[in-house]
């Protein structure tokens, strides 16, 4: 029986993934929407993803030829991996992994590991983890760098929000962009930029940790529950409802105008420097994203040097630079009560 797959893109005309898997959801995306296989070939960086019940090994013979890198197998060159573990009773945790230093990446993983490996543990890391580690790096040989921001547009130009994690950037954004329909949606979690423009990564859902936003019975306990036992965050609970059901529009490509960055502390809204700016936002990026030392990156980058991963590290350092350069205004806003945020936010925009 032929493999029924759907198609699904994260972030417009960039990210696009082909898969066999219904409901396939990582960090560039949770309940995104399904599009067409046109829009899918159209896409600039395109994954492909194929789940199988059967093992995912090498022609017979070929495995003891080939070079090792602890779990992983390939030949020099051939832009080609294998990744083999044992498990419990015998069982293997195996994928095969091609195109990694292309825009094309073909994943071919057995049913074992989406089953067994969800998160990101030591050096097991999920497959949504490892294509999210791959994306960052293609996205960045093409000229685009991953923020770590939330972002909103008002008239013709959008705004930059970068904060450390949990100080209220995904609340700031979203409290704007639902409150007030003169303020567009660009980003809650995660955006991109080419150092000229913002372009929106949508489908997130980090939002719906904020009782704020998602107001139900069920989150509001959800959340109180995760605050005191932390290890919940790992699992899913219920159906994740996509950015569309609390803003009207999302704005995919957007001129960046200003930056601003949230502290926790005294109430201060302030200019900050292009060098201390460049030195947060770099940071913050840093925090959050895992390509550089991301095991199957480095193993693929092992077997085919032209992978790069200190040449893409060097281009969004660049990236970055060229961001805040054409940035108009670099504020910090600090305060104790992160609902203080869009307030300032807002006053100083519609001053």
């Amino acid at each position: 029986m032929k493999n029924k797959f759907y198609y699904y893109s994260s972030v417009k005309d960039i990210i696009a993934i082909k898969t066999n898997i219904e409901n396939f959801s990582f960090s560039y995306g949770m309940a995104m929407p399904y599009v067409d296989e046109k829009e899918y070939n159209n896409s600039l960086i395109k994954i492909e993803l194929n789940v199988v019940s059967g093992r995912v090994e090498p022609k017979e013979g070929e495995k003891s030829e080939m070079g090792k890198f602890h779990y992983f197998s390939g030949y020099p060159n051939a832009n080609e991996m294998y990744y083999e573990r044992s498990f419990f009773f015998n069982q293997k945790l195996q994928y095969k992994i091609s195109g990694i230093n292309s825009n094309h990446i073909k994943v071919t993983v057995n049913k074992n590991y989406m089953r067994f490996v969800k998160h990101r543990f030591m050096n097991v890391h999920s497959m949504g983890y490892i294509l999210t580690d791959i994306i960052n790096l293609r996205l960045i040989h093409n000229n685009f760098a991953p923020l770590h921001c939330s972002g909103f547009l008002k008239g013709e130009d959008s705004y930059g929000i970068f904060a450390p994690p949990n100080t209220g950037k995904t609340l700031t954004a979203m409290t704007l962009c639902m409150n007030d329909s003169s303020y567009k949606f660009v980003a809650e979690d995660l955006a991109l930029t080419d150092g000229e423009n913002l372009y929106a990564v949508p489908w997130t859902s980090t939002f719906r940790y904020y009782d704020s936003v998602d107001s139900s019975f069920f989150s509001k306990w959800l959340n109180k529950l995760t605050e005191k036992i932390s290890i919940l965050e790992l699992f899913g609970f219920g159906k994740t409802e996509p950015i569309t059901k609390y803003v009207s529009e999302i704005i995919n490509k957007s001129s960046q105008k200003d930056i601003f960055i949230l502290d926790r502390g005294v109430e201060e809204f302030k200019d900050i420097s292009k060098e201390e700016a460049f030195q947060r936002i770099n940071t913050l990026d840093r925090y959050e994203f895992n390509y550089m030392r991301a095991p199957a990156i480095i193993a693929y980058e092992y077997f085919n040097p032209d992978t790069d991963i200190e040449g893409a590290y060097s281009g969004e350092r660049k990236i970055l630079k060229k961001m805040i350069k054409n940035a108009e205004t670099i504020k910090v806003i600090s305060t104790r009560n992160a609902l203080n945020y869009s307030k300032i936010i807002k006053e100083y925009i519609e001053k």
